[in-house]
C-alpha cells in the first residue's frame, strides 16, 4: 500500500497468522496470535488497545493511560466502538474484521492518527466523515494532508444480495447495483472512497487496497465461511506510529 510516511505503520495480519477473534477461536491461542503479530510488528502488546466493535461510528481516544486495554480475553469489550484514535507515538491501535474495511487515517503534522472498522453499517453512518470530526477535535489539522490507507475488505463482484429487500436503495444508488448474474451487488469500497472525497480527502491521499477477502484465502471471510460452512475467524489490523 502506499505508505508515504516511515513512522507510520499499518498492518494487516493472514490467516497463517491465527485467529485474532476472541470469539471464533481458543482464548489462549488468540492471545498467543496477537501477542505474536504485535511482537513481529515492532510493538509489545501491553501497548496495544483494541474494540469490541459495534458495528456504529463511534470512535474512542486511547493514549498511556488506557494502552493495552481490549488486548486479552478479560478486557476484551472494554472499549466498545468501532475506531480509536491516539495522538500518542508509540500506542498501537488494533481491531479484527472479516469481509468490512480496516482503515487508518494519518495526519502527520499533528501526528494524529485513526484506525476504523467501516462495514456496511459503519458506512451507512458515514464513519469516515466523523473520524474527520473526531481528528479536527484533537489538532489544527487541514484535511488535504490527511492519508487513509484501507485494507482488505470484499468486493462488490462477492458482496451479493438476492433481492434489495432491507437495503436503503437511496443511499447506496449505484454502489448497489443488479450484475449480470441478476444478483444485486454491493460496493462498500466505493461508496467508503466517495464519502471520504466528499468529506475533504484529497484522491492522491487514498488507497484502498483492491485485495477481496472472500476470493483471498489469505484472509478470514464470514461470508466465504457462511457459504462454505469454512471456519469462521477474524484477521487484525493494526496502526502505530513510531516514537
Amino acid at each position: 500500500m502506499d505508505n508515504r510516511h516511515s513512522e507510520l505503520v499499518f498492518a494487516i495480519s493472514k490467516v497463517s497468522e491465527g485467529n485474532m477473534s476472541y470469539r471464533w477461536g481458543d482464548k489462549a491461542e488468540v492471545r498467543q496470535s496477537r501477542e505474536r503479530f504485535c511482537n513481529k510488528m515492532g510493538i509489545t502488546i501491553d501497548d496495544v488497545s483494541s474494540v469490541s466493535l459495534e458495528h456504529g461510528s463511534k470512535i474512542v481516544r486511547i493514549d498511556e493511560g488506557n494502552a493495552g486495554l481490549g488486548m486479552d480475553q478479560e478486557n476484551a469489550s472494554h472499549f466498545e466502538a468501532d475506531g480509536l484514535i491516539t495522538l500518542s507515538s508509540g500506542i498501537g491501535l488494533m481491531l479484527v474484521v472479516a469481509d468490512c474495511i480496516p482503515a487508518v487515517f494519518y495526519e502527520p503534522k499533528n501526528h494524529l492518527l485513526v484506525l476504523v472498522h467501516a462495514g456496511r453499517m459503519g458506512v451507512e453512518l458515514n464513519i469516515a466523515k466523523q473520524a474527520i470530526i473526531e481528528m479536527k477535535k484533537l489538532g489544527n489539522i487541514d484535511i488535504e494532508d490527511i492519508m487513509v490507507l484501507a485494507g482488505p475488505a470484499i468486493s462488490a463482484k462477492s458482496y451479493v444480495f438476492d433481492s434489495p429487500q432491507g437495503v436503503d436503495m437511496d443511499f447506496w444508488a449505484d454502489d448497489f447495483v443488479i450484475g449480470d448474474d441478476g444478483k444485486y451487488h454491493m460496493d462498500i469500497k466505493s461508496k467508503f472512497e466517495s464519502q471520504l472525497l466528499a468529506a475533504g480527502v484529497a484522491t492522491q491521499n487514498i488507497d484502498i487496497s483492491p485485495i477481496d477477502t472472500y476470493t483471498d484465502t489469505n484472509y478470514f471471510s464470514h461470508r466465504r465461511s457462511t457459504a462454505i460452512n469454512e471456519k469462521e475467524g477474524r484477521f487484525a489490523a493494526l496502526a502505530y506510529i513510531k516514537p
